[in-house]
């Protein structure tokens, strides 16, 4: 079984038992508005990476505001991917999975290499997780003393999503900057069931459905900044380096509650939704920085760190007993391989190649452990022979969490494919 640290914590004070276990998506993803979601660009996924430090000129690019500046052509991208969770904790063992789409952009340009804008949607953090708790609990005394058996299933489902639009403006063949402002939305539902059965079969209790929603917007900022600076040992080759920062975001939210009881005696069904919080949830500064080398047009190695500031994150909706969030650092470095921009015509040359690692310290402390992840990813991108539009599809394998204080390890790995549409020639920059 997988122990919920919420489900101990409550039996415990009630003197019941309890088990409880994980089976879909990442138990960690229910604390707080859900798991934080990276990402930049399809190419440095395989990678591991944003991919704030380097432009791919046919890949369009979240990473960095900045990079916008650098369009030449009207671009798209969207993907899919499925992320697979093998949970573990002291007491046993569950599998699942979460299907996902991760992000919709169209990049165009304004004025060719000076100034282009992109309009997107991307999640901002997820929650995706079931849990099944089963227990019992004594009630009364003496002659009235009762066990209640109850098995109660929540699932959690959605997040907080990000609708932007920015401009960036390559100031000149060394510096770019960027801007975009965003509709930052929020919509978490916890669905709950329980169902309690008398040991002794003297009471009859109804089963009671609820679901508990939270909701709300704010407005969110980013900007960024891009240097290249060609030819530094040799001719061909190329450093950059980029930053960006995301703002923290005061999102004005409320938690409603939606109950239906249904009676054991009658089909009936009683329904009410009542509003029972009203708030402010304050998202964290993050900073996105990192150095791109390379040596040639065929490699490039690139180090990356992403810090959040979670200590600095509120949230009047919600409490956190025996969970704290901490500042979050993310570090990572890798490496591509673009074989076919010598010009190769072999089979192997028509393929993009990239590898890297990352380590995560998280943003979660959950019975003073830290809840930190180490990944490992790959990517593989197949180039269109007609146009510039390409494939790339990612693979990713990790692990997250502790078995230490009744806590769960997740084993990770995911597959993740995304299309980019380039040269999208039915738009007509407007200057020139």
């Amino acid at each position: 079984m997988i122990f919920s640290v919420s489900a101990l914590l409550t039996f415990a004070q009630t003197g019941g038992q309890t088990d409880s276990q994980a089976s879909e998506g990442s138990v960690y993803s229910s604390f707080g508005v859900g798991l934080p979601v990276d990402f930049g660009s399809s190419s440095a996924r395989g990678m591991g990476l944003n991919g704030t430090s380097y432009i791919e000129p046919f890949v369009p690019s979240l990473a960095n505001p900045a990079h916008w500046g650098h369009t030449v052509y009207g671009m798209a991208s969207g993907d899919v991917g499925i992320t697979n969770y093998s949970s573990e904790d002291n007491f046993g063992s569950a599998k699942h999975s979460n299907l996902s789409i991760s992000h919709f952009q169209v990049q165009l340009p304004i004025y060719k290499g000076k100034l282009g804008v992109s309009a997107s949607f991307t999640p901002y953090t997820r929650t995706a997780f079931e849990t099944i708790e089963t227990g019992s609990r004594v009630i009364g005394s003496g002659n009235t003393r009762n066990t209640l058996d109850f098995r109660t299933e929540t699932l959690g489902s959605g997040g907080i999503s990000r609708y932007e639009f920015g401009v960036g403006w390559k100031i000149n063949n060394t510096i770019a900057v960027g801007y975009a402002a965003s509709l930052v939305s929020a919509s978490i539902d916890n669905r709950v069931f329980t169902e309690i059965s008398d040991v002794n079969e003297v009471n009859n209790f109804a089963p009671v459905n609820f679901t508990l929603q939270n909701s709300g917007s704010g407005f969110g900022q980013r900007a960024g900044v891009y240097l290249e600076f060609p030819s530094l040992l040799n001719e061909n080759d190329r450093l950059s380096i980029g930053t960006s920062v995301t703002f923290p975001v005061k999102i004005d939210a409320r938690r409603t509650q939606e109950r239906v009881f249904n009676s054991n005696d009658s089909d009936q069904l009683e329904e009410d939704e009542n509003q029972i919080a009203e708030g402010t949830v304050e998202l964290p500064l993050g900073i996105n920085a990192g150095v791109t080398y390379n040596p040639s047009n065929k490699y490039g190695i690139t180090v990356e760190g992403l810090f959040e500031q979670w200590s600095g994150y509120s949230n009047e909706l919600r409490s956190t007993r025996n969970t704290s969030f901490t500042d979050r650092l993310k570090i990572g470095t890798g490496m591509k391989f673009y074989p076919f921009a010598s010009g190769s015509d072999k089979f192997l040359s028509q393929f993009k190649y990239s590898v890297g690692a990352t380590y995560d310290t998280g943003h979660l402390e959950v019975n003073g452990e830290d809840i930190n992840t180490l990944m490992f990813s790959a990517g593989l991108g197949l180039l269109s022979p007609n146009s510039n539009s390409s494939i790339d599809i990612s693979l990713e394998y990790g692990f997250r969490g502790t078995n230490s204080q009744n806590l769960v390890k997740e084993d990770i790995w995911g597959v993740n494919v995304s299309l980019n549409l380039a040269e999208l020639f039915f738009f007509r920059p407007k200057l020139q």
